[in-house]
């Protein structure tokens, strides 16, 4: 199978360059997701996202040729990105996240990952989760939408996502406050969802500081390797195999490890 390689590119432009009124000043591409960054962020650390969603695009022989190209054309096609801004920007200034990148990027993105003023599994759980987020909440949902759709009840990805809360897997109860804006509700408790499930199938919870002591996952969702999973949620186990699986490969742990040390 021939290997995906990912690619960077780096701009920046003044306030009245063609890109507006924005201070989302640089980008990064890698494997057709365009990662751009607000104008405090350090190029190093919007690399380091680069090529962490670059590590998801190894080759191995449980990869599908076919369903990795539709995935990638797809985010494409539809101008998905991804957003990363200074965590203590952010802290110092409520409006911090207001604006847009330049057009045509902007209805296919979700959440944003922050550089934070430390490394380590902070910093490696903020950016797999919200890449993760991006993963699944906006590119699978637009290709596969009768399977990963939020808003759809008898989805595979809701389906799973209520086979672990009734199990007592995946406790849902601090979205409650959200259940006044139906959709915004649906996406968060999938969306964490999803992320829970690819995490523990990547046994990544240790890594990225998310294991609880005295139990493999933690409070909210309580299996955190992959035997859990396969054991316990049936569901979330084969769409994993059946989507992500065949799509991504689970990221070197020592690659990332290494990025955020």
């Amino acid at each position: 199978m021939k290997k995906i390689f990912f690619f960077i590119l780096f701009f920046s432009c003044g306030p009245n360059s063609e890109l507006g009124n924005t201070d989302f000043t640089q980008h990064v591409d890698s494997n057709n997701l365009r990662i751009f960054g607000k104008e405090d962020v350090s190029l190093e650390f919007l690399n380091k996202v680069a090529q962490s969603y670059g590590a998801m695009f190894q080759d191995n022989q449980k990869i599908d040729a076919s369903m990795r190209s539709k995935y990638l054309s797809i985010s494409k096609n539809e101008n998905v990105y991804q957003r990363v801004g200074l965590e203590e920007s952010h802290e110092k200034n409520e409006r911090y996240t207001d604006g847009f990148p330049p057009r045509p990027y902007r209805h296919n993105v979700t959440d944003y990952i922050w550089e934070m003023n430390v490394g380590g599994k902070d910093q490696i759980g903020e950016v797999i989760e919200h890449l993760l987020h991006t993963v699944t909440t906006v590119i699978l949902n637009l290709s596969y939408p009768n399977d990963w759709g939020y808003m759809n009840s008898s989805s595979r990805l809701f389906l799973a996502m209520q086979e672990a809360v009734d199990k007592g897997v995946y406790d849902i109860s601090s979205y409650e406050e959200m259940k006044g804006d139906m959709e915004a509700y649906r996406k968060v408790i999938t969306q964490e969802y999803a992320y829970w499930l690819i995490l523990a199938e990547w046994d990544y919870y240790i890594i990225a500081g998310k294991k609880e002591v005295g139990i493999s996952g933690n409070e909210e969702f309580t299996l955190g390797t992959p035997s859990d999973i396969e054991n316990n949620l049936p569901l979330g186990h084969q769409l994993y195999l059946d989507y992500v699986e065949k799509i991504l490969s689970v990221p070197d742990k020592n690659l990332i490890t290494s990025l955020f040390e």
